[in-house]
């Protein structure tokens, strides 16, 4: 009994102690570790025997500064790495991509045989085209991801040369040339003028789309031993809701032992409770704790269901039931012919009148390289 109150009273304090650094995060400096890109004494590596090519340790935006295609592509864009690192301290990457234009590819329509029309490229060609990538960001907007791209612009390394006919492999250098040369440029931006933001190519598509949870909820339900973080499924059911108003201040001393009134701390508690109440049960149960809120879900679902003509989706029997044994029951008034809806609970805690299903948050993607400022 004493080792459950002992684990029971650090996962309070813990908790506590991560929403008061919630609650001064608007004190604190703004979560940013990509600022280091624009300070003078910045150390970038620079060894021009190393090949600096773009892995899933970069940000999840960079900026596209130019690319190079042909004989020699890879040599100029490890030369402008080099230059970049060394001369203007940016973190420069290689990317390689391959285009093959020579197979068929399936059209629009259908032949008089009735297959699916196969069409082919005007240009039967295969190439490689060499990128180079600069910075890493955690967003698109960020402020320092537009300044980098507006410096780059500007930039006028010694290895694009001012004229394509010195060698250059860099893709549209000519058509960069001749606009110079009709002042067709008014701008006066520099060889990397159209250099833009993109996602980082090595990053799988569901990073940008999948609702994954930012770093710090992450980190808040990090130690948690049944979060819903870990729950293999791609939906649960919501079967209890414990909201909070944060009061709870970092900066005052804090005492390990002082009672913390505080309405989030308290929801997340009540949480806890329930999970390890259904836990003893038997039954599947997970806690999350995000800025706002604690939640109670049950039961792990690879699917909801099959949709309907209408739109709407049949449930799967196993969710349906988990909506059904955790929902308010339909009870009468007292002292009157009309029915209302008394809320289940158990060990004193309320479950949702209506619990619903929810897609399960994931662990970020880019929480990996974040990890590392």
């Amino acid at each position: 009994m004493g080792e459950k109150m002992k684990s029971y009273r650090n996962f309070r304090i813990s908790l506590a102690i991560v929403v008061g650094l919630l609650l001064s995060a608007s004190t604190l400096r703004a979560e940013n570790p990509f600022d280091y890109l624009f300070f003078p004494f910045q150390q970038v590596d620079a060894d021009p025997a190393k090949r600096y090519s773009v892995t899933q340790d970069q940000g999840p935006w960079m900026v596209m500064a130019t690319s190079f295609r042909g004989p020699g592509a890879e040599k100029q864009a490890h030369n402008l790495i080099m230059e970049l690192r060394e001369e203007f301290k940016l973190e420069a990457f290689m990317h390689r991509k391959s285009y093959d234009f020579s197979n068929k590819v399936e059209g629009r329509g259908i032949d008089k045989y009735g297959k699916p029309k196969q069409m082919v490229y005007n240009r039967n060609v295969q190439f490689d085209e060499i990128a180079v990538l600069v910075g890493n960001f955690e967003s698109l907007q960020s402020d320092d991801a537009q300044k980098l791209l507006k410096k780059i612009k500007t930039l006028h390394p010694r290895t694009l040369g001012p004229e394509p006919d010195a060698g250059t492999t860099q893709v549209y250098a000519g058509l960069r040339s001749l606009q110079r040369k009709l002042n067709l440029s008014a701008d006066k931006k520099g060889p990397m003028g159209r250099a833009f933001i993109i996602r980082n190519p090595n990053l799988p598509p569901e990073y940008f789309t999948q609702n994954s949870v930012e770093p710090f909820v992450e980190r808040l339900n990090s130690g948690v031993e049944h979060s819903l973080l870990k729950n293999p499924g791609k939906y649960s059911v919501q079967v209890a809701t414990f909201r909070g108003k944060v009061v709870y201040d970092i900066e005052k001393n804090y005492d390990a032992d002082a009672a913390v009134s505080n309405s989030l701390v308290k929801a997340a508690e009540d949480a806890h409770r329930l999970v390890m109440a259904l836990r003893k049960q038997g039954i599947e149960a997970y806690e999350y704790h995000d800025r706002h809120e604690s939640v109670v879900c049950v039961g792990s679902f690879q699917s909801l269901g099959m949709r309907q003509l209408d739109g709407k989706i049949n449930l799967e029997p196993r969710v349906a039931a988990v909506m059904k044994a955790y929902g308010a029951q339909r009870v009468q008034l007292p002292n009157s012919t009309q029915f209302g809806l008394r809320p289940k609970t158990l060990g004193g805690i309320q479950f949702d009148i209506q619990p619903r299903p929810i897609h399960v948050p994931k662990k970020s993607i880019g929480s990996n390289y974040l990890s590392r400022f």
